[in-house]
């Protein structure tokens, strides 16, 4: 009399099947649901930043860099002055014109990647079909002619100062400003402009390239998936190459900086293949592609990081 007749049990049994079979769909729903959250937080994670974000974010990063490569840097200046010997090269003060460089390398990387990033979205949206690497190119060409303006003004005082012809950054200005006047900060300048454009033009578009390539290899095409410490060797990479190519340029910059006055072009070329040879254009290039090799890595790192974590307030995890 206790047991359940056999048709009551069959439809027992169906109830509780379809029952827990609802339960697993519901399941199933929620998990779908969440992962399409999850998905949606990812993709929000690679929002771009506003231009206001890309200056701060060039400025800290550029500031960065030269500070931790600024001893290699003064001494490829005293190379490409005609310093001879270990110990004329490396001799103390290593950061000797340092002050005169930070304040004008941090407003220089704010415009210079601020620019340079906000171009490069604007025309990638009004030439869709486009090459990128031509709109790679003409940003970073963009971002350079702008920084060049603040940037002139610091790199005389500092190479002025780095090379021993002044006891420090205010001796230095005191100089200029006394003997050239306002004009005097500007000396130098169209060098300047010669070598960092096509540095800027060949290692802007080269870390973009590289990180594609990267990406494609090891994140099945996704490049925000490259971690900031795999940006940072993608960067120096770029950075040592662009270097190596720009060094001739590097030398002239230098000399008409810090060397005789008045001097143009032409007159530099002629000086160092007479005082130097050829190998006079390679003065210094170890020592510059070393430091803009590690500027640029430690510029990328960092760039990757502070970009990721101001990215609509949300950090970007750094390594797996």
């Amino acid at each position: 009399p206790n047991s359940t007749p056999p048709r009551q049990s069959f439809v027992a049994e169906m109830a509780a099947s379809l029952s827990l079979d609802a339960v697993n769909s519901s399941t199933a729903q929620t998990m779908v649901a969440g992962a399409g959250s999850a998905a949606s937080k990812q993709a929000a994670s690679v929002v771009a930043l506003t231009w206001k974000q890309h200056l701060i974010v060039g400025g800290i990063s550029r500031g960065c860099a030269v500070s931790s490569m600024f001893p290699v840097d003064t001494a490829k200046t005293r190379l490409q002055m005609g310093a001879t010997g270990l110990k004329n090269v490396l001799k103390p003060p290593y950061f000797a014109g340092f002050g005169a460089a930070i304040c004008s390398q941090i407003p220089y990387g704010m415009i210079v990647f601020g620019t340079y990033e906000t171009s490069k979205n604007v025309l990638c949206d009004m030439f869709p079909h486009a090459p990128k690497i031509g709109m790679y190119l003409t940003a970073a060409v963009l971002g350079d002619i702008g920084g060049s303006l603040v940037l002139t003004p610091g790199e005389v005082v500092k190479q002025k100062t780095q090379a021993g012809l002044n006891k420090g950054n205010l001796d230095a200005l005191r100089g200029i400003l006394g003997e050239k006047g306002p004009r005097g900060l500007y000396q130098g300048y169209l060098g300047l402009v010669a070598r960092d454009l096509p540095f800027r033009a060949l290692q802007l578009p080269m870390y973009e390239q590289f990180k594609v390539w990267f990406a494609a290899r090891y994140f099945q095409g996704c490049v925000d998936d490259i971690k900031p410490h795999q940006a940072a060797v993608i960067g120096a990479s770029a950075g040592m190459l662009a270097a190596g190519a720009t060094n001739p340029v590097d030398v002239i910059k230098t000399q008409m900086m810090v060397g005789k006055s008045n001097q143009g072009v032409f007159d530099v070329i002629r000086d160092v293949i007479k005082t130097r040879g050829i190998a006079g254009f390679a003065s210094g290039m170890p020592q510059r592609m070393g430091f803009l090799g590690g500027s640029s890595a430690v510029f990328f790192i960092v760039y990757e990081f502070v970009r990721g974590t101001m990215t609509d307030g949300i950090t970007i995890e750094i390594m797996d």
